[in-house]
C-alpha cells in the first residue's frame, strides 16, 4: 500500500503545478443515491478521494467505511500525424472542464460538475437551475414533446428516473492537465488529441438495482486532425477491502470485468466478502480485450508491472499485450497459446482459466514459466475497445457506455456468481433504453387521464400501474401540462414511494412497484397531474 501512495503522490506533484491551480479548481461529488457511494472527479477521474492522503472511493454498502475500488477511468490513445497521443483518467486524470473549438480549449465557469437530486428545483439547487447551460453541451434531459431539442417548461432535465445525476462537460486540450505521472500512460503531446467530452453519471433508487451504477461518455474529436488507430479503455484498480490479496477475472460474454478475493476472509469485508465489477454495456469496437498490470511495489514481471510515466507501453495494454508487446498466455492450452482476454474462466465451478490455475510470466517474447497457482496481489485491469484500422474522423463522436456494481454471496466465489446475475440486470436496464420503473407502452393520443387498476393484484413484491397521459391540447392539461406525479402511501396514509415524478408526453404508461421490502397488507397509489387525481387500493401478500 505504502508504494500505491508514493506513486500517487509523485503523479500529484506533477499534476497539481501551478499552474493548474491558476486555472481550474478540482471539484470531487459524490454519486450516492443508492447503496453506493463514489467519488466523481473534475479530472475525469472516479472511484477515488484524493484530498487528503488520497484513498479509495467507492464506498459499499454506503457508510460502512469499507470500500471495494481505489479508482477508475476512462483513458483514450490514438495515433496522430504518426505520433502517439493520449488523455488518460486512472490515477489523476489529464482532463478539465471546457470545451474545445477549432482545436482551441476553452472554459468558464459554467463549466463544472453539476449534480442534480430527484426532487430539486432552481430554487433550491443551483445546478438544477443552470442544468439547461450545459444541454448543449450533451447534459441529459427528457424530452417530453419529442420534437429533439430542449424547451423550457416542457421538457424535464436529467434521467428519467434516475434519482441521482451527475454531468461534466471536460477536455484534454489544456497542457497544464497533463502529466508523465499521472499512473496510466500519459503526458504532454503535440499534437494532442483535443477530445471534448459529455461525460455523465447517474443512479437509481428501485430496489432491485440499489447496487449499481451508470456512466457514460460521449467523447468528441474537436481536432482538426483524424484519430488514428484508437484505442479507448476503462482502467480501474479495484482494492476490493484490503488490496494484497485480489483476483480478477472476466465474463466475456456480459462484458463484465470483475475483482473478488482470494481467499473467502478479508481483512475488511470479514468473511464472504462481496465481488466488485464493470460492465462495457457499449463501446465503438466491443469489448476488444481485457489484461491486467499489478501494483510495482508486490514485484511483479516488469512487463506486467504499472506503465506510470511510460505512454506507449499503456498504449500496449490497451491493445490487450504486455508492456513490451509480449503476449499474454493461456497456461491451460498446451503449448499455451496468446490470448487478449485473461482469466475467463468461472470462479465458483472452476471450469476455465482462473487465476487458481496459473498464468505465463513471460516477458520479452512467447515463452516464460508456468505458474500453477497465482500469489493474491494489488491487481488492477485494462478493458479496451478499439482497433489498428480505428479511425475517428473530426466532429466524429465515440460512445460508451459503462455499469459498475457489486453483490456479496455465501462465499468469496459465490459472490463472483451472483455479480453475474447482477450483470444481466444491467444489461436489462441498458437494452430497456434505462426505461427504469416506468416505460411508454403507446403513444395512441387520449382525451382525458386515466388510472387503471394495478395487476396482479394481490401481488408478490411486484406489480404494474397502468395509466393515461392525455394530448398537450386537451382542456385538462394547462398550457404545455406540468408534473405527473405517481405515489404509494401506505394504509395510514404516510407516502411511503415516489414512482413518478416528471412530465411526461401524451401517451399510455407502465410503472412497476417492487414492495419487496414491505410487510403484506393493504396500500394506496395515487396519481395526480395538472387538475386530475384519482387513488385506488392494491393488496400485497407475502
Amino acid at each position: 500500500m505504502k508504494t500505491k501512495i508514493f506513486l500517487f503522490i509523485i503523479g500529484m506533484s506533477i499534476f497539481f503545478g501551478e499552474n493548474v491551480f491558476s486555472q481550474f479548481v478540482i471539484q470531487r461529488v459524490l454519486l450516492n443515491g443508492n447503496n453506493i457511494s463514489a467519488y466523481f472527479q473534475s479530472t475525469g477521474i472516479f472511484d477515488i478521494n484524493t484530498s487528503g492522503t488520497h484513498s479509495a472511493g467507492f464506498e459499499w454498502p454506503k457508510g460502512s467505511g469499507k470500500h471495494a475500488i481505489f479508482t477508475t477511468g476512462l483513458c483514450i490513445a490514438a495515433k496522430v500525424n504518426g505520433q502517439l497521443a493520449e488523455s488518460m483518467a486512472s490515477y489523476n486524470g489529464e482532463f478539465a472542464p471546457g470545451f474545445v473549438v477549432n482545436g482551441v480549449p476553452n472554459t468558464n465557469s459554467n463549466f463544472k460538475i453539476y449534480k442534480i437530486s430527484r426532487g430539486d428545483n432552481s430554487g433550491n439547487n443551483p445546478d438544477y437551475a443552470n442544468w439547461p447551460l450545459m444541454i448543449p453541451y450533451g447534459a441529459p434531459y427528457i424530452d417530453v414533446n419529442n420534437n429533439h431539442q430542449y424547451d423550457p417548461g416542457i421538457d424535464s432535465i436529467g434521467i428519467r428516473n434516475a434519482l441521482q445525476v451527475i454531468f461534466l462537460c471536460m477536455t484534454d486540450g489544456f497542457d497544464s492537465t497533463h502529466s508523465s505521472g499521472e499512473g496510466f500512460g500519459g503526458g504532454i503531446y503535440n499534437p494532442k488529441l483535443y477530445s471534448q467530452i459529455a461525460w455523465t453519471a447517474w443512479c437509481y433508487d428501485r430496489n432491485d438495482i440499489m447496487d449499481m451504477q451508470f456512466i457514460k461518455w460521449a467523447v468528441i474529436n474537436k481536432s482538426t486532425n483524424q484519430w488514428n488507430s484508437t484505442y479507448v479503455s476503462i482502467v480501474c484498480d479495484p482494492d476490493l477491502g484490503d488490496a494484497s490479496d485480489d483476483y480478477i477475472g472476466c465474463d466475456t460474454s456480459k462484458k463484465l470485468g470483475y475483482c473478488y478475493n482470494a481467499s473467502n476472509n478479508d481483512q475488511v469485508y470479514g468473511a464472504n466478502p462481496p465481488a466488485s465489477g464493470i460492465i462495457l454495456l457499449k463501446s465503438p469496437k466491443g469489448l476488444t480485450s481485457f489484461n491486467f498490470f499489478t501494483n510495482s511495489g508486490s514485484n511483479p514481471p516488469p512487463c506486467e508491472s504499472d506503465p506510470n510515466t511510460e505512454p506507449y507501453p499503456a498504449y500496449l495494454m490497451m491493445k490487450g499485450v504486455k508492456k513490451d508487446s509480449s503476449n499474454f498466455m493461456n497456461p491451460l492450452m498446451v503449448p499455451p497459446v496468446p490470448t487478449k482476454f485473461v482469466y475467463t474462466g468461472d470462479p465458483e465451478t472452476n471450469i476455465g482459466w482462473t487465476e487458481y490455475k496459473g498464468c505465463v510470466q513471460n516477458c520479452g517474447g512467447n515463452t516464460g514459466t508456468i505458474i500453477p497457482l497465482n500469489q493474491p496481489g494489488d491487481r488492477r485491469f485494462v478493458m479496451s475497445s478499439g482497433a489498428e484500422n480505428y479511425t475517428v474522423y473530426p466532429n466524429d463522436t465515440i460512445t460508451i457506455y459503462a455499469s459498475q456494481l457489486i453483490a456479496r454471496g455465501s462465499s468469496n466465489l459465490n459472490s463472483v456468481t451472483l455479480l453475474k446475475n447482477y450483470a444481466n440486470l444491467a444489461w436489462s436496464v441498458y437494452n430497456s433504453g434505462f426505461s427504469v420503473g416506468i416505460k411508454q407502452i403507446s403513444e395512441i393520443v387520449r382525451t382525458s387521464y386515466s388510472l387503471e387498476q394495478n395487476y396482479p393484484n394481490p401481488f408478490n413484491p411486484i406489480t404494474t400501474i397502468k395509466f393515461d397521459i392525455p394530448d398537450l391540447n386537451s382542456p385538462l392539461r394547462r398550457g404545455a401540462g406540468g408534473m405527473t406525479v405517481l405515489k404509494v402511501f401506505d394504509v395510514l396514509g404516510k407516502e411511503i414511494e415516489t414512482l413518478v415524478n416528471e412530465k411526461l408526453s401524451p401517451g399510455t404508461y407502465e410503472a412497476t412497484w417492487d414492495a419487496s421490502k414491505y410487510p403484506s397488507g393493504v396500500y394506496f397509489y395515487r396519481l395526480t397531474a395538472d387538475d386530475f387525481s384519482e387513488t385506488k387500493k392494491m393488496l400485497l401478500t407475502k
